[in-house]
């Protein structure tokens, strides 16, 4: 008997939430894979793995959770693009440097819910750990358990 080894949760700061709601609709989130913390995503993120964003200035707000799907990196060039550009994913609130898309499935939104992890630190991407201040691993069996009842 083979057993599924537990996703990994991650928890990703999104600014305001303003990128992120204009890039849902294609369930894609932009990184930079120069970013340390991306670095180590990238090395260890795998399919199913849960991940939580998290609203900037706001003790940690969830605002919305999902399952990766995969990773790739960003192709505009000055000749052709094949990936989604700034503009069409919304992204032109402030300035960035996103190379890869994060690709995503089975979101929920969860600002009204009104959970803070109250997670502190200048990291854009971290593994859930103790510091935060809700079992994040049983939140989101009882998430998705619910969300499902019509």
């Amino acid at each position: 008997m083979t057993t599924t080894p537990k996703p990994t949760h991650w928890l990703f700061r999104i600014g305001d939430g303003k990128h992120f709601d204009s890039s849902s609709k294609y369930k894609i989130w932009g990184i930079n894979s120069k970013n340390t913390c991306c670095k180590n995503f990238m090395k260890k993120v795998k399919e199913g793995d849960i991940l939580w964003f998290i609203k900037s200035g706001s003790r940690g707000l969830i605002y919305s959770v999902a399952k990766f799907v995969s990773y790739n990196e960003r192709i505009i060039g000055p000749l052709i693009t094949i990936s989604k550009t700034n503009e069409e994913l919304g992204w032109t609130n402030f300035e960035g440097f996103w190379d890869i898309e994060i690709h995503y499935k089975d979101v929920l939104f969860l600002s009204k819910v009104n959970l803070l992890t109250c997670i502190k630190g200048p990291c854009t991407i971290r593994v859930y750990n103790e510091k935060c201040k809700i079992d994040l691993e049983q939140e989101y069996i009882n998430i998705y358990k619910y969300s499902q009842i019509q």
